[in-house]
């Protein structure tokens, strides 16, 4: 059983924007007794309205009949779950239109579901402790339904469509930018509204640049994964396959890095280094999701001889950089510029550059010898000779040959 949601200020503000933001093809979520979805219905073509508790959607009816609304349509739905079976389930579609006289809903269920216009007056309010209103309390920190909404609402809009939404200052206005960013969305804020206890807030939100050039190349579920010093990682799902996408922090002063980063990667591909990539474009790069653990979580997870085999497949990959008189510059600290499954792989290489005396093996062997990583290569068994390495390493520096390579891997036996 669920409460229908009493239209309130958050209500008739967000109606405001609906109707003129109304167009096309309108979907309202979470309709309740429908004032959202009749007031887009002025300018619309079509609305569907759609709420999870089967009292709300004959209220909306009754209330659009009332008013003698036409192509208006309210469906039971948990956000975007009927359209998902409509989509996936070919018998579910053929019995869901039987059912529909409307000639506007077949003939937009005939192609994929897009709409114009998505509105969202979602439950939006952190949880009180032992009151169950599920129509206005959007999960224990108030956002938790906001955030699943975001996490599947670009697979239903259009490329330049609109979503309008509505909450509360109470919900954390700090929290909802995040998870739009988070989902590559771009918005602004284009009303508010100050009540004795809290501000209303009224989001206009877009697909930003990024996420139509990716969703236009078949990229589906994107989803901000990390944030490193300079660039940010998006990861999607491209078929069965997932896949990062970097691109720059909007906050970043570092000039070119994503560009530069490109051209390497494309470089060092040709001699089996670095993630596989796999297109690219202005500000952006997209290449094969890597799949495994960080050195260090590696070396604590595995026995002797898988480690030294992985560290020595590492010095060759880095010999080869030196060879191409190319410097990755981080090798010194290289926590979480390794990932390893079957093989070790290198990522990240923004800072990479031309140089004559490049200083990736030496660097590999400042971290082996560094105390923790030396401490945790001990506990598996593989104790280095400090001094010995060192010097190892010096005359490596000075002329980097196969053969001095082969004296540093040679004390890993």
């Amino acid at each position: 059983m669920f409460e229908i949601y009493e239209p309130m200020e958050d209500s008739f503000l967000l109606a405001e924007h609906a109707k003129r933001y109304s167009k096309g093809f309108v979907l309202d979520v979470g309709t309740g007794p429908g004032i959202q979805a009749i007031a887009a219905s002025e300018k619309a073509d079509l609305v569907i309205g759609v709420d999870i508790s089967r009292e709300a959607i004959k209220l909306a009816m009754e209330n659009a009949l009332k008013q003698n609304v036409k192509d208006i349509c309210f469906f039971e739905s948990n956000l975007f779950d009927l359209f998902k079976k409509i989509e996936t389930k070919k018998q579910f579609k053929n019995n869901f239109l039987k059912e529909i006289k409307n000639k506007k809903i077949h003939k937009f269920f005939e192609k994929k579901v897009l709409f114009d216009l998505i509105i969202f007056n979602p439950p939006y309010l952190p949880q009180d402790k032992g009151i169950s209103d599920k129509s206005i309390y959007g999960g224990i920190k108030g956002h938790e339904i906001l955030e699943r909404f975001f996490s599947q609402a670009s697979e239903y809009l259009k490329e330049n469509g609109n979503i309008l939404i509505v909450f509360s200052s109470l919900t954390k206005k700090e929290k909802i930018d995040e998870l739009l960013q988070n989902y590559c969305f771009e918005f602004d804020k284009i009303d508010e509204k100050k009540l004795f206890f809290e501000t209303l807030f009224i989001y206009l939100i877009k697909k930003s640049g990024l996420l139509k050039t990716l969703e236009k190349k078949g990229l589906k579920n994107t989803k901000k994964f990390a944030r490193g010093h300079r660039g940010l990682l998006y990861i999607s799902n491209l078929k069965k396959n997932k896949v990062v996408i970097k691109t720059k922090k909007p906050e970043s002063k570092a000039k070119a890095r994503i560009a530069n980063e490109t051209k390497w990667i494309n470089v060092l591909n040709k001699h089996k280094i670095g993630p596989k990539l796999l297109f690219s474009g202005k500000g952006y790069f997209a290449y094969e999701f890597v799949k495994g653990d960080f050195i260090l979580d590696f070396i604590e997870k595995n026995n002797r001889e898988n480690i030294i085999k992985t560290i020595k497949n590492i010095f060759n990959q880095l010999y080869i950089m030196d060879k191409l008189k190319v410097d990755k510059e981080e090798m010194h600290h290289p926590v979480k510029h390794i990932i390893i499954d079957k093989k070790p792989v290198l990522i990240d290489f923004e800072r990479c550059k031309i140089t004559k005396k490049p200083k990736n093996v030496t660097q590999f062997c400042q971290f082996l010898m560094s105390g923790g990583t030396r401490v945790l290569l001990k506990q598996k068994g593989i104790k280095l000779n400090k001094d010995k390495i060192i010097n190892l390493a010096k005359i490596y520096k000075k002329e980097q040959t196969k053969e001095n390579l082969n004296k540093i891997l040679s004390i890993l036996n």
